[in-house]
């Protein structure tokens, strides 16, 4: 059998490249082939938001972006468009220094797209 150390899928011995990770495969998954270390460790606060779209919107670009990151909290509450607790993205430990950056890059950008009259007609 064959591993793709990114993804971890298994495949017949005939195939040598992952057709979803496009990434060479590995006779068996070891620590030292694996894309993503699997160590044990603590998820650690990201960021807060005010609802559980704009916070899963942050877990999936951070999740396209190999970043280990889940949303927690958000029940709703009476209240409609309320929630019960706070909604935290939370991420892997190890991860925080790049997830910090990715969001930074993402969604504190300063640079705006330019206004419709300014784009060109294609």
């Amino acid at each position: 059998m064959a591993f793709c150390p990114n993804c971890e899928a298994e495949y017949v011995a005939e195939v040598a490249i992952c057709p979803d990770c496009e990434v060479e495969l590995v006779s068996e998954l070891t620590p030292e082939n694996r894309v993503h270390d699997i160590a044990e460790s603590a998820p650690v606060r990201l960021r807060s938001f005010s609802n559980s779209a704009e916070a899963e919107m942050v877990r999936e670009t951070l999740d396209r972006n190999g970043i280990r990151a889940f949303v927690e909290g958000g029940d709703f509450a009476v209240i409609p468009s309320s929630f019960s607790q706070e909604v935290v993205v939370m991420v892997d430990e190890r991860d925080l220094p790049h997830a910090i950056e990715i969001y930074e890059a993402y969604f504190n950008s300063e640079t705006t797209a330019p206004a419709e009259d300014d784009q060109a007609d294609t």
